[in-house]
Parts: structure tokens; C-alpha cells; sequence
């Protein structure tokens, strides 16, 4: 199959990015594109929550393609799924997108062949992509098959609102959107793994950043960048996010007039749809904007990447995003940023942990505790300077998931000295 269903994100002249879900033929799909403009856009969600619910609903409506099932002639009598039907749209979620469009084209390609036989899509799924990542995580399938209840919900509500439904039909559809509803709630991915205690995701340890650091130094044999503006700006960004521990979005965000290199500080600052902002998928700041102090170090590194490399590339002259693409100069983006953190992976093979932008906001927030618990700064004054740093509300508890190595370390080191006075008291018995 030469078409596909896929998620388009399009800028207004306003700066609004604004996904829209894309039908087989490349047009605009009504129902989808009503319901992310009337129940997700209208609660003034962001443009990236938006795309989740188009996704989800692409994958439905795959999912109904695999099965033949029209749902428009279901709703017509009152019907849905069979709970049989959301036992299979279960599964589907928990594939990643890329194997669920080649299950289709399969389908297709044997009911030609054999147009009488039942195809069993738990075999063709456990066939689609040998060797590759076979399921998503437990929590990104629980969050489709929500989006994918709320779709249908909405479905049902605007077909029991036409003029002219009878009473019975409107029972039937209120009748089969609470059974979906249940089903698809009870069989929901527990994602357990992701409330464990052990393996959850932690700081780099100093070791590790010390490897990181020497085989990103421009002078380092070990750099595995060719030209000189990518090893001077993949350095500074690395430097940007282990001192000041900012969400990749923010990174991408800042601008030389966000920079005051009398004061040695910077401004982050939220600028949502931003219409001078190229990016298509812009990045975003999710948290509150501030000011963040910089090192004099890190200040002389920014302003030696300014005047002596991005300066050399034409294209970063139309705007002032401080970290630009080698090639055209245009605003870093997303994707661009995550190949950066490929290629250390790639290069660093005997780490045992991956290296993602996120990461280094963990690491951030260790060092931060470990000075904090130097210089004895009381538990509400370290809340609340992290959480300014952070970007978070005073009274926010976010600051638990970055301080997971720190409280460990604390917690192993004081059972340690308990287990050490035990036996210390037991000889002297």
C-alpha cells in the first residue's frame, strides 16, 4: 500500500502548530479533525497532546481496516466492538505504529489470495517485525487505548445528538459506549514496571560523565564528529544540559537575546507557537520560565560557539536560536538533537546505561543535592531553590523523581553504619 494514514502538523499564521490526521487518499479526515478541535484543542491542550489523540485514532482506525469493520454501519443500529473485537485492539496498542500499517498490507495481501479464510492477527503480529522491538511500554499503550475510548465515546455522543434518533437507538448507543468504556478500562497495561523501585531511571554516575566529557572535547581523537561547529556546539550542549539541567525543548529554545553575558545568566523563557519560530515541531518549555545563573566557564564557552563557529554558518544569520544545524544554519531541531545522542551511544558502547538529553536533568539534580548536603541547606530552602531552578511550583512533589540516586545513596549508607553499629554492639556483648 502506497498510502498510508499518518499525522500532519501544520503551522497557522498565527504560530499555532496544529495536527491533523491524514486519510488514505491525503486529505483531512472529518471526524478525527472535529473531535481534536472540539474535545483537545478546545480544553486548551498542547499541539503534542493533540498528535497523541490523532495517533491513537489512526491506530483504530488500522485497526478496524485489519478487521473490516465499519463502524459508521454499527453505529447506525447502536453497536461498537465485541469484547472479543477489544481484546484484539488491545494487542494492536501495544505494537509501535511502524508494525501496524505492513499487518494491513499482509491482511490485504492474503484475503486476496484466500478471500474465505479468517486471518488471525495474533499470528500476524507475531510475525511483524522478527528481531525488532516487538511491543511499546505498558504506559504508552494504556494512554492509546484511553485516547481510543475517548474517541469512541465522543462517536457515540454525536451520533445520539443527530435529530431524529429514536429512543431505542440512543439506549442502545449510550448502552454500548459504557460496555467499550468498561472493557477497555479493565484491560488497560498495568505498566507495573514503571512504579517499580528498582531500575527506574537515575543520574549518570561521575565516572560515566567523566567518559562522556573527554571523548566530546573538540581535541579529543575520540570525537566522532568531522566538522568543527558540530564538535564545538555538541559540546556546549552537553555542557549546557549537565550545568543547568534543562529539558531538551528548553535547550532548543534559548536565543543569544535570552543571554546577558554582563550578568552571566540566561532566560528561559515559554513562547508556545511561537510564529518566528521555522520549526514545525517546535520545542516547548513544559515548565515555568526563569532565570538560570551560568559558570564563567560556561558563559566564555557559549560566546567562543557564537562568535567563532555559529557565525561562520550563513543560514543561522536570519535568526538568533542559539544552536543551529552545521549544514543550513536553521534552528536546531528534535530529531536533530536525538541523532547527537545516537551517535554517543554509538561511540560509547562499553556504558552500560543509554545517553538521552533527559538524563543529564537527573545528573543535575544529584550534583545539586550532593552541594546542597554540603553547604547544610535545610530541606525547605533546598525545595525550594530546586524547584525554581526546575522551573516547577513551590508545592510541587516532582522533585521525588530526580532525586532517586541521592535518597538512595543516603538510604544505603546510613542501613550500612545501622548494620555496623549492630555488629559493633554485639562484640562488645
Amino acid at each position: 500500500m502506497d498510502q498510508k494514514y499518518r499525522v500532519k502538523t501544520i503551522v497557522t499564521n498565527s504560530g499555532e502548530r496544529l495536527p491533523i490526521l491524514l486519510g488514505l487518499n491525503g486529505l483531512p479526515m472529518f471526524e478525527p479533525t472535529v473531535f481534536s478541535l472540539s474535545e483537545v484543542r478546545s480544553r486548551n491542550r498542547a499541539s503534542n497532546t493533540i498528535y497523541s489523540y490523532l495517533r491513537s485514532v489512526m491506530v483504530l482506525l488500522l485497526f478496524l481496516d485489519i478487521r473490516k469493520i465499519n463502524l459508521d454501519e454499527r453505529l447506525k443500529v447502536g453497536q461498537l466492538l465485541s469484547l472479543w473485537e477489544i481484546e484484539e485492539l488491545v494487542a494492536i496498542c501495544k505494537l509501535p505504529v511502524e508494525s501496524i500499517h505492513p499487518l494491513l498490507d499482509e491482511i490485504q495481501s492474503i484475503s486476496q489470495k484466500v478471500a474465505s479464510s479468517v486471518v488471525s492477527l495474533e499470528r500476524l503480529r507475531k510475525r511483524s517485525y522478527v528481531g525488532g522491538e516487538t511491543s511499546i511500554d505498558g504506559s504508552s499503550a494504556a494512554t492509546r487505548l484511553r485516547n481510543i475510548r475517548d474517541y469512541l465515546k465522543w462517536l457515540c455522543l454525536a451520533s445520539i445528538s443527530k435529530h431524529g434518533v429514536n429512543i431505542s437507538l440512543r439506549l442502545s448507543l449510550e448502552s454500548s459506549i459504557q460496555h467499550t468504556s468498561n472493557a477497555i478500562e479493565a484491560r488497560l497495561p498495568s505498566g507495573a514496571f514503571k512504579h517499580s523501585r528498582v531500575g527506574q531511571r537515575e543520574g549518570l554516575e561521575p565516572e560515566v560523565v567523566s567518559k562522556i566529557l573527554k571523548m566530546i572535547n573538540p581535541r579529543s581523537e575520540e570525537n566522532p564528529w568531522s566538522d568543527e561547529h558540530s564538535k564545538c556546539r555538541n559540546e556546549l550542549i552537553i555542557l549546557w544540559l549537565l550545568n543547568c539541567g534543562l529539558r531538551r525543548g528548553e535547550l532548543l529554545n534559548i536565543r543569544i537575546s535570552d543571554l546577558n553575558f554582563r550578568e552571566a545568566t540566561a532566560v528561559v523563557a515559554r513562547r508556545a507557537d511561537d510564529p518566528k519560530d521555522p520549526r514545525t515541531n517546535q520545542p516547548k518549555v513544559k515548565t515555568r520560565g526563569r532565570e538560570v545563573p551560568l559558570s564563567s566557564g560556561l558563559i566564555d564557552k557559549t560566546n567562543a560557539y557564537i562568535m567563532n563557529e555559529r557565525s561562520k554558518i550563513h543560514g543561522a544569520r536570519k535568526h538568533d536560536f542559539l544552536f543551529v544545524a552545521s549544514d543550513t544554519g536553521i534552528p536546531l531541531s528534535i530529531p536533530s538533537l536525538n541523532k547527537m545522542m545516537c551517535v554517543l551511544n554509538r561511540s560509547l558502547p562499553e556504558l552500560d546505561c543509554k545517553i538521552f538529553p533527559h538524563i543529564f536533568r537527573h545528573t543535575w539534580n544529584d550534583k545539586f543535592s550532593e552541594e546542597m548536603d554540603k553547604n547544610k541547606v535545610g530541606e525547605d530552602a533546598e525545595k525550594k531553590a530546586r524547584s525554581y531552578l526546575m522551573g516547577w511550583s513551590e508545592t510541587s512533589g516532582t522533585a521525588a523523581t530526580y532525586t532517586r540516586r541521592h535518597i538512595r545513596k543516603k538510604a544505603q549508607a546510613a542501613s550500612l553504619q545501622l548494620q555496623r553499629n549492630i555488629l559493633e554492639s554485639s562484640h562488645d556483648e
